[in-house]
């Protein structure tokens, strides 16, 4: 994993979270139950090493990929000399290994040496480690351990020789790891058979879960600490231009392959993140490098921020500024630091923890960052356990309206026709909400401290005080919209009646009549903003707004004359005479001509009208006709027998 160095960035201050020590996953490390895996693991079919007993097949494919170390031994003691100033005691020190070497930190005078090699993409380091106290005099070392990388495509070779309990390890002449025992050089055959005793066989560092080297290089080849970085400015530093580049493993499929393989190299990132000053941009920890879901997320990450303690490090070096390693520049303060970096380094511990959760993308193929896995949230998720970032970093827009036909509620009990449009139709939601520590909030207000709906607007019917129909909303929230009133009344007095929630892209309400929706929402689509260096991370969430409207429709029923309001006089006289113009909607267009209305049979029952929950029949004789909750159901109180047949309802 990379530094953001100055003359590789421009970014300044920004959170680079590093991980440790360069090479090695061993020592104290408890073994990791398998992981489950997709499917069968197949064996070893289609596979290009066969023999993983010793070191030779895997030698040859390294070579294929990587080209040739050119050297074929080398002498640890050529390396630069890696310091670690210890206290008096040697228990501590103010630059300690970040790896366990036999429960010690602080062992001084291991050495970190560039190899050659033919491909100039190609680079190769070694560390030759001690674990015991030594003079750099003596060319006795407890580890020797190689990283070879090619810069383009990725492809990585790892090598490793411990002494274990028994002999130390020579390390003035270390046979090449990548030997050929076919080469015409006499040497280089030589170091070939050296090999296969000197270093750990692929099949043994596959199988021995200690030694899993993609377990600490889970992010890239290189791995930075303070210690391994110490030597940045010298010809054997790391090295440069792997910055979030192609990362693979060779003999992947051989190393990964079952319960007890090596991990995948995988890296995850975080949605946009808001900042105590406000401010919302990228996930830093991951703007100069990328952050392994493995021992990165784990231990160096929280390492470099001061929010784990590092084993062996001494008081003086666990002070600010000296306790923080990471960014690379620091702000003036600690104050600041914790202002700036404090929820990016919140919402990145939650996603190396729970990837699936909202706001986290994990990239599976560190060769395609294209092929990512996005949080979906879990599908029994409990309250505060489904979302890594919360505030105004994965805002969607809410709004509630309904249509522009309404014009009131039907009160309850409210059957008549002849009632004033005065009562206000609302539609209202509410938003359960839960932050990152698992406290949840009811919201039924708006920014404005407003009741959160949206209502009908009529002359009669205003807005019954100050409300808001809009809110911002978080990822995670649990919205749910009401529509109280089943039944409502159009300005011409027809009964309406809710059919349902616009259902579209922006509505995720499902459709099916009920008055009550709820939804969760998921974060925006373009949560996550873009890296320049790589190809847009588009979140597969919630469009930018939600617009949901509660829809009506008419139900035929309670159609007045006119603008007046049919008294239900004897004979069926309109009492809302017009002096003759035409009747709105009623009588078929018929004229009123200042009489009977023409479809009224003698002056007997009007035409089986129902006027707003009035029936007329038998004479002019009117029956109530109650509204129930499930629609206007008349009731048949009218003797059918001895009445003149009634005309059909227009």
């Amino acid at each position: 994993m990379r530094t953001c160095r100055a003359a590789e960035s421009a970014v300044a201050g920004v959170l680079l979270v590093v991980s440790t020590l360069f090479l090695g996953c061993m020592g104290g490390e408890a073994d990791e139950p398998p992981e489950p895996l997709d499917g069968v693991v197949m064996a070893r079919q289609g596979q290009g090493l066969v023999d993983g007993s010793n070191i030779t097949e895997y030698a040859a494919s390294c070579r294929a990929e990587l080209g040739r170390l050119t050297d074929a031994t080398f002498n640890c003691r050529d390396g630069t000399l890696l310091h670690t100033t210890n206290t008096p005691d040697g228990l501590t020190c103010d630059k300690p290994v970040w790896l366990d070497l036999g429960g010690k930190y602080c062992v001084d005078n291991a050495r970190l040496l560039k190899l050659k090699t033919s491909n100039p993409n190609t680079e190769a380091r070694v560390i030759c480690r001690r674990y015991k106290a030594g003079l750099d005099t003596s060319e006795s070392f407890q580890d020797v351990a190689i990283v070879v990388a090619n810069k383009t495509s990725g492809a990585t070779c790892y090598f490793q020789a411990l002494s274990g309990s028994g002999a130390d390890l020579n390390g003035k002449n270390v046979p090449n790891p990548m030997a050929d025992p076919a080469s015409a050089d006499a040497a280089e055959r030589a170091a070939a058979t050296a090999a296969t005793a000197f270093y750990i066989s692929p099949e043994r560092l596959r199988d021995n879960s200690s030694l899993h080297c993609s377990k600490c290089h889970d992010s890239d080849p290189w791995m930075h600490s303070p210690y391994i970085d110490q030597v940045a400015a010298s010809a054997d530093g790391l090295p440069a231009g792997f910055k979030k580049g192609k990362y693979k493993l060779v003999e992947e499929a051989y190393l990964t392959n079952g319960g007890r393989g090596w991990p995948k190299p995988e890296s995850v990132t975080t949605a946009q993140v808001k900042d105590g000053d406000g401010n919302v941009g990228n996930q830093e920890c991951t703007t100069c490098h990328r952050i392994g879901t493995k021992n990165t997320c784990a231990d160096w990450f929280p390492r470099s921020v001061d929010k784990a303690a590092i084993p062996g490090r001494n008081a003086a070096n666990g002070v600010w500024p000296k306790s923080h390693w990471m960014p690379e520049v620091l702000p003036a303060t600690k104050a600041k630091f914790h202002t700036l970096y404090d929820n990016h380094i919140k919402a990145l511990e939650c996603c190396c923890t729970t990837p699936w959760k909202l706001g986290c993308t994990t990239f599976t193929d560190l060769t395609d960052l294209t092929k990512k896995r996005q949080g979906t949230g879990a599908v029994d998720f409990k309250p505060g356990a489904q979302k890594c970032v919360d505030g105004t970093t994965g805002e969607v827009a809410l709004g509630v309206s309904i249509a522009p036909i309404i014009v009131a509620a039907r009160g309850s009990g409210e059957n008549s026709c002849t009632s004033p449009l005065t009562a206000p139709l609302c539609a209202s939601f509410t938003i359960e909400r839960t932050d990152l520590e698992g406290i949840t909030t009811t919201l039924t207000e708006g920014p404005n401290g407003d009741p959160l709906m949206a209502c009908a607007s009529h002359p009669q019917s205003p807005y019954p005080g100050p409300h808001e129909s809009f809110l911002p909303l978080e990822p995670g929230d649990l919205v749910t919209l009401s529509a109280p009133q089943r039944y409502a009344f159009a300005d011409n007095h027809d009964l309406l009646e809710f059919v349902g929630w616009q259902v579209s892209e922006n509505c995720p309400c499902a459709n099916g009549g009920s008055t009550t929706c709820q939804f969760r929402t998921r974060g925006s689509r373009h949560w996550y903003g873009t890296d320049p260096e790589l190809p847009e991370v588009t979140y597969e969430g919630d469009p930018e707004g939600f617009h949901c409207q509660a829809l009506y429709q008419r139900t035929e029923v309670c159609r007045v004359p006119d603008a007046g309001v049919d008294a239900g006089t004897d004979a069926g006289v309109d009492a809302g005479y017009d002096g003759g113009p035409v009747d709105a909607g009623w009588d078929g267009g018929v004229r009123d001509a200042g009489m009977a209305d023409a479809s009224v049979d003698a002056g007997m029952a009007d035409a089986g009208i129902a006027d707003a929950g009035v029936k007329r029949c038998d004479g002019g004789v009117s029956v109530r006709v109650p509204f129930g909750a499930g629609g206007p159901t008349p009731v048949e109180d009218c003797e059918a027998t001895e009445q003149p047949e009634e005309p059909e309802e227009p």
